[in-house]
């Protein structure tokens, strides 16, 4: 459910603050895409790119990208030039890159800085940035309309920035909104070059539906701070983008469908809950527990899929015991960083070797994300509460490899809650497939990045089986 590509594990692969020296110039002049490589000292070559474009709410936005780690979308908090300096600052990083810009060679010239030590960089201008080809992402001409469009939250005065598919015609067609999981997710669900919800998207609308995606608030080119957003916040975002679909004459506001994946099944819950013009939900590897007995599992399955023993899982699991309930006793923020780092300091012996061994200290697990008022809220949530205010048709989906998500439980338990619920409620558990709903092995997150399936061909014919009952 939470992965461990968070913002601390992308801090931790390549922190990027960015400062960028350039002649009097003007934003607009540096909109695109910048590409670069510089030479770690006694280390790798990587290649670093940049990119600077305009951002939903007017202001001048960024996003860097470490191409070789395979980290695409890093938070950045600002843009600006100051005389003949372009600064792309990245969020929560002390690292800078600085440089000239020539305007006849479209070079920026200078150093990549990171606490103080500096590396020589040169980004060169490009069309974009390199992909990784992923046979599923769509690409070419497409036989419907796609636009840019811009969703203003008005509770919060946060406008997202998304991606709107609608098929060629004046008539007026079902919807569906793509609710992203946790982590800093733009609008394609981004994840070592798979792009599931620009797959999700392209095969809907080829079906007849008005799909719409965004980025996350604070993520790429929505506004907003993403490092303070709760789970509050994105269902006021996604109510937001439920009101803007109502509102499209292409739609018809009466056949709104909500497709949540992980932490974006809760808030697709949490809005179906209370929102009138949702007609039905999908979720796709949906927590159904609390989060706290969610997470618990995590922390075991995901070292188990990579092999620790049983005897590893249940130090991990008395280590997460103490870690969560520490977070959830301590309400000051500062307060709680300070314990839960005592925590990983009064590890010693053979639970240290088996907690430094499996725990990689990110995501969840990471002292300073895990201090945080954002993840102190989402601590305490339970989805069953949602669940239980539902209505509306629901589709529970499942990959039995799941090892963020504990398959079957959370299965059992939306179904549980969902008792109450008059409308028809199926759930589907697919044999072989990752809580990406990728066909694997181990259901290992290492092995997200070597599957070229972006998602399992039966998962899209399952909900197409699914929308065709509710027509």
């Amino acid at each position: 459910m939470l992965s461990r590509f968070g913002t601390a594990a992308l801090a931790s692969l390549l922190c990027l603050h960015s400062s960028v020296a350039i002649g009097q110039v003007a934003l607009s002049e540096l909109k695109g895409a910048w590409l670069g490589t510089m030479q770690i000292p006694d280390g790798p070559r990587l290649r670093v790119g940049v990119e600077i474009f305009e951002k939903a709410d007017g202001r001048w936005g960024g996003n860097v990208a470490s191409l070789d780690q395979g980290v695409r979308y890093m938070l950045v908090s600002g843009v600006e030039v100051s005389g003949d300096t372009v600064t792309v600052q990245l969020a929560g990083a002390s690292v800078s890159i600085s440089g000239r810009f020539d305007r006849d060679a479209r070079t920026i010239t200078g150093m990549f800085t990171q606490e103080g030590k500096g590396i020589p960089l040169e980004l060169d201008s490009v069309a974009e940035l390199p992909e990784i080809e992923r046979p599923q992402t769509p690409t070419g001409d497409v036989p419907y309309r796609e636009s840019e469009v811009r969703i203003h939250n008005t509770l919060d005065d946060v406008w997202l920035a998304g991606t709107l598919t609608a098929p060629v015609g004046d008539k007026a067609h079902p919807a569906v909104l793509l609710i992203a999981g946790s982590g800093p997710n733009q609008r394609d669900s981004w994840f070592a070059g798979h792009r599931p919800f620009k797959v999700l998207a392209d095969h809907f609308t080829r079906r007849g539906y008005v799909v719409l995606r965004t980025d996350k608030r604070g993520v790429y080119k929505s506004s907003g701070d993403f490092q303070k957003a709760t789970i509050a916040d994105f269902v006021r975002d996604a109510r937001a983008a439920v009101e803007f679909l109502e509102h499209d004459a292409r739609v018809d506001s009466t056949r709104i469908v909500l497709v949540g994946h992980s932490e974006g099944s809760m808030v697709a819950a949490m809005v179906g809950a209370s929102e009138k013009a949702v007609s039905a939900i999908v979720s796709m590897a949906g927590p159904g527990m609390s989060v706290l007995d969610t997470l618990l599992l995590q922390d075991q399955t995901e070292p188990a899929s990579k092999g620790a023993t049983k005897a590893d899982t249940q130090v991990l699991l008395a280590f997460s015991t103490k870690f969560y309930e520490t977070v959830l006793d301590t309400a000051d923020p500062a307060e709680r960083r300070k314990r839960l780092q005592a925590l990983y300091d009064a590890l010693s012996g053979q639970d240290a070797s088996v907690v430094n061994k499996w725990n990689d200290r990110s995501g969840t697990l990471d002292v300073d994300y895990a201090s945080s008022d954002s993840f102190f809220q989402l601590l305490q949530d339970d989805p069953a509460t949602s669940w239980r205010k539902v209505s509306v048709p629901v589709l529970v989906l499942q990959g039995d490899k799941d090892s963020q998500v504990s398959a079957r439980e959370s299965v059992a338990a939306i179904l549980k809650a969902l008792e109450h619920d008059p409308d028809p409620v199926r759930s589907k558990l697919f044999p072989g497939l990752n809580h990406r709903f990728q066909t694997a092995e181990t259901g290992s997150t290492d092995e997200y990045g070597k599957i070229d399936e972006s998602i399992s061909p039966l998962v899209l014919s399952a909900v197409d089986r699914w929308l065709d009952t509710l027509d």
